[in-house]
């Protein structure tokens, strides 16, 4: 491009519109065999902070390494770069279509360009083949990652219309939260969105506790009103949910009877939620229960010939740091270590505060289910943000109110005293940084892959599973004509 047409252009189309609009060049696919079953886990809000805090946790306080350890070990690894199509800060349903289209879009759609091109899926491609497909997430299965491979829709928060899709596509397993969006009770048309997979021979579950007898060779699962509560609370304040791992076991033994084969999105969704919240132990649980799953999907690819397992996050959330504290930054493990006195998420420590609470309960409920003992200024602080009073000095890094006010006062001490956890967020954002990403398996090169494009997974996918197929693109130029 010459000087003056890129400085006609500008920067106001984002970091998209400087990568070439045709012409793509996808690197060199680490799958070197064609693969029957392909089982993708998307790990949302990911970073490699993120890793790093619960690879230490997992050594020290369980003896043991964890499974993504493995998986970067044995496996083909590396780092993604995740910005969409007209900004260089990616949002989950733009992301999830890179994956499942192989075509950058905007934020806030899902699998369609603004002008209302739809795009051609993963799961769609697999389907024509003859292979069974499926999504399993702690997010509504109607949500932005696992609706993205179904769905095509130019708000991915109009779920009700997503579920209408879902309804029309049959996808063979879908396992997650959101009877909001398929129940006649909770939608706002009425509509019985589980009487047609009824009528189609589908297996119908919303108890938790009737997932693991659940038959059959088709499953919709929703397995609570909206998102599978958080693992920290499931795990200690005893609300009743599935684990992931159980979510997921179950829809690998439905589609592990499939005559051709299938293809399977797994998200672990919250750990992105928990990270929007600034809430350092629910996103640690978070993802040590996406590695229990790991674990079972890893130990079901080693005993099944031609499955490829690929773990991507979609973006990191939060801009995590865990950093150094006390004398040559000693004290930083033992500090680290605070994380295991944590037994409830925020939102509930909030459900628990209510609406306008005492700056005395406040500091009792926050003492009980953090283990550390704030001040009345600091409860004075969290008060006032709870009655809609904005008290964080960076609202435009931390809009979301008041649970980042909650975030603010848990973090600090001095680096002599050390009397919080040392993980510090710089914003309830999404970050643009690059994120892990590993494929493992038959037919993968134990090599690292470096440095890939979030749009190189759906490439590699269809290579693997022997289609050729390519998504009409759009420049970020044009995109940013319809806002």
């Amino acid at each position: 491009m010459r000087r003056k047409d890129f400085l006609k252009t500008g920067f106001a189309a984002g970091i998209g519109s400087m990568l070439p609009a045709g012409n793509k060049t996808t690197a060199p696919s680490p799958i070197i065999s064609k693969a029957r079953n392909i089982i993708f886990f998307a790990y949302d809000g990911f970073s490699w902070e993120d890793f790093s805090s619960a690879q230490h946790f997992a050594r020290r306080n369980f003896g043991k390494p964890l499974h993504i350890e493995k998986l970067f070990q044995t496996g083909s690894a590396g780092s993604m770069q995740s910005h969409s199509l007209t900004s260089m800060v990616t949002d989950s349903s733009a992301a999830t279509t890179t994956w499942a289209t192989g075509q950058k879009i905007v934020n806030g759609s899902l699998s369609a360009y603004p002008d209302g091109k739809e795009l051609t899926t993963i799961l769609e491609l697999a389907k024509a083949r003859g292979k069974a497909t499926g999504v399993v997430s702690t997010t509504r299965v109607t949500h932005a990652t696992p609706a993205g491979w179904i769905a095509k829709h130019i708000n991915r928060r109009a779920e009700e219309d997503i579920a209408k899709q879902l309804v029309e596509f049959k996808a063979d397993v879908m396992i997650g939260g959101g009877v909001e969006t398929f129940s006649p009770e909770l939608r706002s048309d009425g509509l019985d969105l589980y009487k047609p997979f009824f009528d189609a021979g589908y297996t119908i579950v919303t108890d938790p506790e009737r997932l693991a007898s659940a038959t059959g060779d088709k499953i919709l699962a929703t397995l609570h009103e909206s998102h599978i509560p958080f693992e920290i609370d499931r795990k200690f304040q005893d609300i009743k949910a599935p684990a992931l791992k159980e979510m997921a076991q179950k829809g690998v033994e439905i589609l592990d009877g499939a005559k051709n084969g299938f293809v399977l999105q797994v998200e672990a969704g919250r750990i992105d939620h928990a990270n929007h919240r600034n809430d350092a132990a629910a996103s640690l649980w978070e993802t040590l229960a996406a590695d229990e799953t790991l674990g079972i999907l890893m130990d079901y690819t080693d005993r099944t010939p031609g499955t490829v397992l690929i773990v991507a996050s979609d973006h990191g959330t939060g801009g995590t740091s865990v950093y150094g504290v006390g004398e040559r930054y000693r004290s930083s493990s033992d500090i680290h270590d605070l994380l295991k006195k944590r037994t409830a998420s925020f939102p509930w420590i909030m459900d628990q505060l209510g609406s306008s609470p005492g700056r005395s309960l406040i500091v009792d409920v926050i003492e009980d289910s953090t283990g550390v003992r704030v001040g009345l200024p600091e409860a004075e602080m969290l008060q006032k943000a709870i009655a809609g009073e904005i008290t964080m000095p960076d609202e435009a890094a931390f809009p979301r109110q008041p649970i980042a006010t909650l975030g603010w006062i848990l973090k600090g001490g001095t680096n002599e005293n050390p009397t919080h956890l040392n993980i510090n967020y710089g914003t309830t954002q999404h970050t643009a940084g690059a994120v892990p990403a590993a494929l493992y398996g038959n037919g993968v090169d134990v090599k690292p892959f470096g440095l890939v494009d979030n749009t190189d997974f759906f490439y590699w996918m269809t290579e693997s599973l022997g289609i050729q197929y390519e998504n009409p693109e759009m420049a970020a130029e044009k995109a940013l004509e319809f806002y």
